[in-house]
């Protein structure tokens, strides 16, 4: 929603996403991801800390990445945990009937030990979310053959390997990404409209400063 309110008001000549995050959920990133590759306007990606996993997804999809020689950036790939208690359960005697409509329905319960079928289905999910995410990357970042199939590893970087990997643009900070929107959108000075301190402010806070304008 904040992504395509900036999108809209004429008056915001450019987007700096500030992305400090391990990662997310393979829907919510794509989609984010795919929000800011719809834009018209300069988006900039200013990595704090992390971007990784879908964080990093989500960075790809900005036009330049500047992150700091110590923020970790990567980690392209996808796991899934799902523990394993049949044993637990069986040695204090606890036995769960489950009925089920289709044979894969319940699948990954945590009480039920997978077959090695099973097993197989959750590879092969995870695989087409990896093979989503590294298109995704290779095609946003324009990297070679090489590099993606080091990326598939789903290693991370410091950001001096990052950048030498492709997978950001520059070394720096908020004051880097701040000339470079300016110098993409043609702006000579700028106003910094901040999205993630209107949410902070808290709704009543908001409300109450609409009030007293």
């Amino acid at each position: 929603k904040d992504i395509e309110e900036a999108e809209n008001k004429r008056k915001i000549k450019a987007v700096i996403f500030e992305i400090n995050s391990p990662g997310g959920t393979p829907f919510a990133s794509k989609e984010i991801a795919t929000c800011i590759e719809n834009m018209d306007k300069p988006a900039i990606a200013w990595v704090r800390e992390y971007a990784a996993s879908g964080a990093y997804w989500i960075a790809s999809a900005c036009d330049e990445i500047v992150a700091d020689e110590l923020s970790t950036v990567g980690s392209i790939g996808a796991m899934s945990i799902r523990p394993d208690i049949s044993e637990l359960m069986k040695k204090f005697g606890i036995d769960i009937k489950t009925l089920r409509t289709g044979s894969y329905k319940g699948l990954g319960l945590p009480y039920e030990k997978p077959t090695e079928e099973e097993r197989e289905l959750m590879k092969k999910e995870l695989g087409e979310i990896q093979d989503n995410f590294l298109n995704a990357v290779v095609k946003n970042r324009k990297l070679d053959d090489a590099k993606m199939k080091e990326l598939s590893t789903a290693k991370v970087y410091l950001g001096r390997e990052a950048k030498e990997m492709g997978l950001i643009d520059h070394l720096g900070g908020k004051e880097l990404a701040i000339r470079i929107a300016k110098e993409r959108s043609g702006i000579r000075k700028e106003k910094i409209v901040d999205y993630g301190e209107r949410k902070r402010k808290g709704l009543l806070r908001r409300v109450m400063e609409e009030m007293m304008r």
